[in-house]
Formats: structure tokens, C-alpha cells, sequence
């Protein structure tokens, strides 16, 4: 639209200065109404990464949605989501009140060194403010794409009925699909290659999947995930894939010492803050397979170290007993799960310059993780480690040391023990994700390394 202002000889005022100023006050009230006008109606949106590459393409009317494009192929169409919010479906219908564009571009220096001593953070964002209470933000980095959604309700808590995300493409790509038989595994699948069209909606997936798209690659993962369920995957008829959740544990039951199986779910996947940032999803696109590995959007997108004193984190490798099964030959003594052949594998470590020693299962009583089996005196033992400056860490069962965690990490800290391994969560769901941060919130307090194991997170 465009507007001029005409001569003044179009307005028979007797006072020239002040009929021009009038006029000019009117039409600048018009244009402004106009533009305010024009930005309500918007319903399309671009953003492109910082080297203009990927482009993502959005739009906001009777659902969002939104194309991913690399070097103008497209990727992804028409793809959407949305989140169920104390049943309001916030994504649907929804109405852009401000649209707001920035830019990134810093290098990072992780405490904890990835792939590289520095990782620069480089992107362009484009955040929805949208009528409701909510924000919807994508990011478009050099090497993907990312979105989520962010809430400020004045509810203290909520409960979120579902998540619906659905990743379109254009084609019947190839996929690389760890396929799950239910939400309770170890997580350690193969990845096999099927078509899109060949995955039912009923053949889940754990994180991450990788769609062969022609050559480039489109890895589907999650970033920042906190007080919420991990992602899985299913499929949906047609070229696409969608999210699925586990839902939100009623009732539990143990089986043997670390089987907790959830008997009964509710109609929800979580109960959290009204106000809060969820879980961001997160496109990596590659047009080279080893750049995968050296993908760091997960990273750069979570929530940064809430520690102030990180010099004590110090990772390295590990002599683990549970690869040779505690067997060492031509030794005076007999091998297997006790002080001596635990020291063997210390002197082994001091010699070659390997850190940690771990203590894999059979080191206490199953069932109670400060019950020491009577063949180990873990007090000479990491006494002795601590001379040969070798770390202990100590193998348990999650669901036993969430029973005693507390007495549990007192205890190893006494011991001088340099860190945990926790195995067979075998779940995802919000419980066990919040089992997550509280160990590592706890262990952090006493300067200990945590190794999940077998997880989905």
C-alpha cells in the first residue's frame, strides 16, 4: 500500500501551517492503523539460517505450519504441531499478536569439552507471540532447525493431555528407525532403513531417527528436556513421522529388583508449571553423514550448567570389569568380584593413564546399595585407588538408589567414590525424567560424575 501527501493547495485553509500539520497528523494516524492492520492479518513468516541455506517457511492460521527448504529443496511440507493444555490446544486457530526477529552469534566454551574446545552458537530466531498466553519460537541454525513452545498461564500447575508433532516429506524417503516393541526398553536398538510409508502408527522409536532425504540427512531429536516425558517416535500414514509420549504414571510395580513397570497411566503425559519453556524438537540436516557427529544443536540448545564450580568435572576413560567378565589370568589369588582383582584392575589404570575403575553389578547385595557384599572392603579399596589417583565408580540399580539416595551418595562421598553408573531406568516417562535431574542435581552437590546407562534421554 502506498500513500502520499498532496500539495497544500488542496486545502483552502485560511492558515496553511496549521491545515498541513492537520492533514499530515491524519494520514500519519491512517498508515499507522494500515500497518497495525496489515501485521494482525500476517500469517506467513520466513526465517533463514546465517547463511541463508535453510529456509523455513511458517505459517500461523488455522494451525501452525511450517516447510524446511536447503538451498531451495524442500525437506520437510506442511509439517505441524501443537500442545494440549488443560485441553486447550495451544497451536490451533491461533492468532499472532508480535513477531519478533534476533540473531545469535558467539562461541561457547563447554565446561565439559564435546567434539570441539569451542562451539559456536550461531542462528537466527523468530519468536510468535501468540493471543492465549503463549510463544511459539523457531531457530534456524547452518545446521538445522528447532522449535518450541513457551507458556506463561497464571495456573500454577497444568497438566498437558498430549503433544502432537508430525514431520512431513515431500517423498518416500528411507528412514533409519531403532524401532521399540513398547515404551518400557533399554533403548538399544538397531537402526534399520525402511521407507516412511512402511512405519504404522503403531511402531515406536526412540531418539534419534535419521531420514535419508535423497542424500541429505534429517535427524529428528529433542533438546532441554526438563520436568516432561522424552520423545518418542511413531508412524502416521503417508511420507511422515510423529511424536509420541509416554503417559504419566498412576500405578508402578516392581519385578525382581529393578523392573519397575508402570500398571497404570493416566489420560495426561505431564503435570508441570503454567509457566515454563518445553522441550525444544530439533531438525539436524547434513548433506555430508559424518557431519552428524559433529552436529551440536542438542548441546547448544539446552538450558547452560546451573554449577558454579565445574572444575572438579573431569571425564575420561574407564577399565570396566563387565567386558571381561572378572577374569584375569596368572595371579596368586582368586579373580572375580573382590578387593584383589579390583586392585589388579587399579594398577592396570594407574599404568596406562585410565582414570575410573568401575564397579559393575555384584558389588553390594541386590536390593540395598550400602550393603556391601563381604568379599569387597570398599574402604581399602578406594583408599588404594585414591594413591594410584584412580576414581571408583560404582554401578547401581535406579530404582534402588532412588529408594535410598540420599544415605546412598552420603555414604559414596565418604568412600571417596568419584561417581555413579545407574542402569535399567528402561523408562521415559515424566517420573523418570525427573529421576534424571534430581541425581545429577544431587551428585553435583558432592562432586560426583553420573553415567546413566541403557537410556532414553
Amino acid at each position: 500500500m502506498k500513500t502520499s501527501i498532496t500539495s497544500d493547495k488542496t486545502y483552502p485553509c485560511e492558515k496553511r501551517k496549521s491545515c498541513e500539520l492537520s492533514c499530515k497528523n491524519v494520514l500519519l494516524l491512517m498508515l499507522s492503523l494500515s500497518l497495525c492492520g496489515i501485521a494482525a492479518a500476517q500469517s506467513s513468516y520466513e526465517l533463514r539460517s546465517p547463511d541463508n541455506r535453510i529456509q523455513v517457511k511458517i505459517r500461523a492460521a488455522e494451525k501452525i505450519q511450517y516447510d524446511v527448504l536447503l538451498g531451495g529443496r524442500t525437506l520437510l511440507e506442511n509439517s505441524t504441531f501443537s500442545l494440549d493444555v488443560e485441553h486447550k490446544a495451544l497451536g490451533l486457530q491461533p492468532k499472532v499478536v508480535e513477531a519478533k526477529e534476533r540473531a545469535n552469534d558467539e562461541v561457547i566454551k563447554p565446561t565439559v569439552r564435546q567434539k570441539f574446545a569451542q562451539i559456536r552458537d550461531n542462528y537466527k530466531e523468530l519468536r510468535l507471540t501468540m493471543d492465549g498466553g503463549y510463544s511459539v519460537a523457531f531457530r534456524a541454525y547452518n545446521e538445522g532447525v528447532a522449535y518450541r513452545v513457551e507458556t506463561g498461564f497464571a495456573l500454577q500447575q497444568v497438566k498437558v493431555y498430549g503433544e502432537q508433532d508430525n514431520w512431513n516429506f515431500p517423498s518416500n524417503f528411507v528412514v533409519y528407525y531403532p524401532q521399540e516393541d513398547s515404551f518400557f526398553s533399554h533403548n538399544e536398538r538397531k537402526y534399520l532403513p525402511q521407507f516412511l510409508t512402511g512405519i504404522g502408527p503403531g511402531s515406536l522409536a526412540t531418539l534419534p531417527a535419521v531420514v535419508d532425504a535423497r542424500g541429505t540427512k534429517i535427524a529428528i531429536a529433542e533438546s532441554d528436556v526438563e520436568d516432561y516425558p522424552g520423545m518418542w517416535l511413531r508412524g502416521i500414514t503417508g511420507n511422515g513421522l510423529a511424536a509420541a509420549f509416554p503417559p504419566y504414571p498412576l500405578k508402578e510395580k516392581l519385578e525382581g529388583d529393578r523392573d519397575f513397570k508402570v500398571v497404570e497411566s493416566a489420560d495426561y503425559i505431564a503435570v508441570t508449571s503454567g509457566t515454563r519453556t518445553f522441550p525444544w524438537r530439533v531438525l539436524g540436516i547434513a548433506e555430508r553423514d559424518g557431519d552428524l557427529l559433529t552436529n551440536q544443536l542438542v548441546w547448544l540448545l539446552e538450558k547452560p550448567s546451573q554449577l558454579q564450580d565445574t572444575s572438579w568435572i573431569k571425564p575420561g576413560k574407564v577399565s570396566w570389569d563387565w567386558w571381561n567378565a572378572n577374569n584375569i589370568s596368572g595371579v596368586d589369588f582368586k579373580s572375580g568380584i573382590n578387593t584383589q582383582t579390583y586392585k589388579y584392575y587399579i594398577d592396570f589404570a594407574a599404568k596406562y593413564g585410565i582414570p575410573y575403575v568401575i564397579l559393575d553389578e555384584g558389588w553390594y547385595k541386590l536390593g540395598n546399595v550400602l550393603d556391601v557384599v563381604p568379599e569387597i572392603n570398599m574402604e581399602e579399596l578406594t583408599a588404594y585407588a585414591k594413591q594410584k589417583n584412580v576414581g571408583i565408580i560404582l554401578w547401581v540399580v535406579w530404582k534402588t538408589l532412588d529408594d535410598q539416595l540420599i544415605p546412598a551418595l552420603d555414604q559414596y562421598e565418604k568412600w571417596g567414590v568419584r561417581g555413579i553408573k545407574v542402569d535399567f531406568m528402561q523408562r521415559s516417562d515424566q517420573l523418570v525424567m525427573n529421576f534424571y535431574s534430581k541425581v545429577s542435581r544431587e551428585a553435583a552437590k558432592r562432586k560426583m560424575l553420573v553415567d546413566f546407562a541403557r537410556r532414553n534421554a
